[in-house]
């Protein structure tokens, strides 16, 4: 089968949905599919057949020059399936599905929802609504929008538009139950979403963990205030002091992350290293005895905790629908009331001061990853997709 990926970039890093469409597009290959990757300028450049299209976040319908290099891309290759992740330009959708069978993978809830992180403010909690006109006065009345009222409107027309051009897809594609259960709310038949099951890539059996006399906290899902990332810097001061916090990932918040570690002196304990590569993200996660996950919004998934137990790393975190569908609170980790800090604190204190809990956790981690979250059983799901809409169209 010839498979047309579209991502806004050709590295895997900058998240970790890069790092899972670099490492799908390579074991599709292995296993015998063509596959291209169709990315933005300046996003590195994948091993093999990569085209280089400037529109994939700008929302402008392709035209004159534009139209004729997305042509040209569809020419060359001559796709089955084109295959939609990371990509913004949500007007591409209907261009593409009106060419080729198209599918597109829905991982955050920008499409959905016009407040971004579908969570109240007050109180926090997640939320559950459809996309609605109630949504407007939820903005000012739950603080789950912006302060402006004039960017909450701009991004309620946006997600109507967003909701729209999904419709005009031969398939979507999704790796949670609750982004699923967000579509069917907002009117997409359930047969016509695929779930995924999700898998963070398998560690390189050589690599070793650097030798350190402190136990390490590893804080993943990026370096922004809505990843908790304030949250998790300022528990240091009620951790024992053999226990150093290490941040990683990216995110806007970096700089002001790393002066408040210098001005408070925690140098010795805090570090910050950015955004790693796939072999960096390998260390740090051997590295860790514990990963943590404050993230303070309505988390669809959570990656880097699936790749945490792969590595046979227990992760703390608060309770979404999202994370619980992979992390089993007692067994694999533990799972706090959204937004608790204290029990938050609490947990992380109580598993550092079992090692034997916090190795059994480890285990069965490494365990439940290896049983429910494999590459095998994401690239069987996603070829039979492919199949399915590809006889469909054919219709």
């Amino acid at each position: 089968m010839r498979i047309l990926f579209f991502n806004r970039s050709a590295l895997p890093t900058g998240g970790g949905m890069n790092r899972l469409v670099v490492d799908i597009i390579r074991r599709l290959r292995s296993a015998g599919h063509d596959v291209a990757l169709v990315h933005a300028r300046g996003a590195g450049q994948l091993e093999g057949t990569g085209y280089l299209y400037d529109d994939l976040d700008r929302r402008l319908l392709p035209r004159d020059r534009n139209a004729l290099r997305l042509e040209a891309i569809l020419e060359d290759f001559a796709p089955d399936v084109i295959q939609l992740h990371g990509v913004g330009n949500t007007l591409l959708d209907g261009w593409l599905a009106a060419r080729k069978p198209t599918v597109r993978c829905v991982h955050n809830h920008d499409f959905y929802c016009s407040g971004r992180r579908l969570t109240l403010e007050h109180p926090a909690a997640p939320c559950h609504r459809a996309h609605g006109r109630s949504c407007c006065a939820s903005h000012f009345l739950r603080g789950c929008g912006s302060w402006n009222p004039a960017l909450n409107y701009v991004r309620y027309r946006a997600v109507n538009r967003s909701l729209s051009a999904l419709r005009s897809l031969h398939g979507l594609q999704v790796m949670s139950a609750t982004v699923r259960r967000q579509l069917v709310a907002n009117g997409f038949p359930a047969e016509k979403i695929t779930t995924l099951p999700p898998y963070a890539p398998v560690p390189p059996p050589t690599q070793q963990a650097g030798m350190s006399s402190l136990r390490t906290i590893l804080h993943v899902g990026g370096l922004l205030g809505q990843k908790g990332v304030w949250m998790a810097v300022r528990m240091i001061r009620d951790l024992p002091r053999d226990v150093q916090l290490v941040f990683a990932g990216g995110g806007g918040e970096r700089e002001m992350l790393e002066a408040h570690v210098r001005r408070r002196a925690l140098g010795s304990r805090v570090r910050v290293v950015g955004e790693p590569t796939p072999e960096q993200w390998s260390l740090l996660y051997r590295e860790a005895d514990l990963v943590v996950m404050p993230v303070r919004w309505n988390e669809p998934l959570g990656l880097e905790g699936l790749g945490a137990m792969a590595y046979g790393k227990p992760v703390v975190a608060f309770d979404t629908e999202g994370i619980r569908e992979w992390l089993a609170d007692g067994e694999t980790g533990v799972l706090v009331p959204f937004g608790e800090r204290r029990g938050f604190r609490e947990a992380v204190q109580s598993l550092l001061a079992d090692p034997a809990r916090l190795r059994s956790m480890g285990r069965r981690a490494r365990e439940v990853s290896r049983e429910k979250f494999t590459p095998a059983r994401h690239l069987e799901a996603l070829v039979a997709c492919y199949d399915k809409i590809s006889r469909e169209a054919a219709v």
